[in-house]
């Protein structure tokens, strides 16, 4: 059983990371995000002396997610970054981060391309019939019909 739950996670790690690539960075105004989404800013250089006053990092790009839009400032709150044996609890913790909005010179939100999306999709789904097609010797039949089935496979299709 536990095979079986691992090559599911072999299946599914590299799907997720190809849907990773639909995804593009395009520029984003602040109005038009909504509390909760995932955002990217660029920090001018007052924004990240402002970053290493609150919070010892030295970044000049901080991704997270939208909290808060005032008038004057941004809230955005991010992962804590950690050690890898500090484990998946720890990856969970978020710290928010306040910004003037006059440190924030440029901001940028995820956004799906259907170009990509249809490539990877396209590509998927060849490597998929494909794959079925080996599987069930639907391609490249036997060289000659006469030859008897193979009787140590493990199941037999019966037309």
């Amino acid at each position: 059983m536990r095979l079986v739950r691992s090559s599911h996670a072999l299946i599914l790690l590299p799907l997720l990371l190809l849907l990773q690539g639909c995804y593009v960075s395009s520029p984003a105004d602040l109005a038009s995000i909504s509390p909760g989404e995932e955002v990217h800013i660029v920090l001018s250089d007052e924004g990240v002396a402002h970053l290493l006053d609150i919070s010892g990092e030295t970044s000049a790009e901080v991704n997270g997610r939208m909290q808060t839009l005032t008038a004057d400032s941004l809230t955005i709150s991010t992962r804590l970054r950690g050690p890898a044996y500090a484990g998946a609890a720890f990856g969970n913790l978020r710290q928010a981060f306040t910004f003037a909005l006059s440190d924030v010179d440029q901001v940028t939100a995820p956004e799906l391309n259907r170009g990509r999306t249809a490539i990877i999709t396209a590509g998927v789904l060849v490597v998929a019939v494909t794959a079925i097609a080996s599987f069930f010797n639907l391609v490249a039949g036997s060289s000659d019909p006469t030859d008897p089935p193979d009787t140590t496979a493990p199941f037999r299709i019966v037309w």
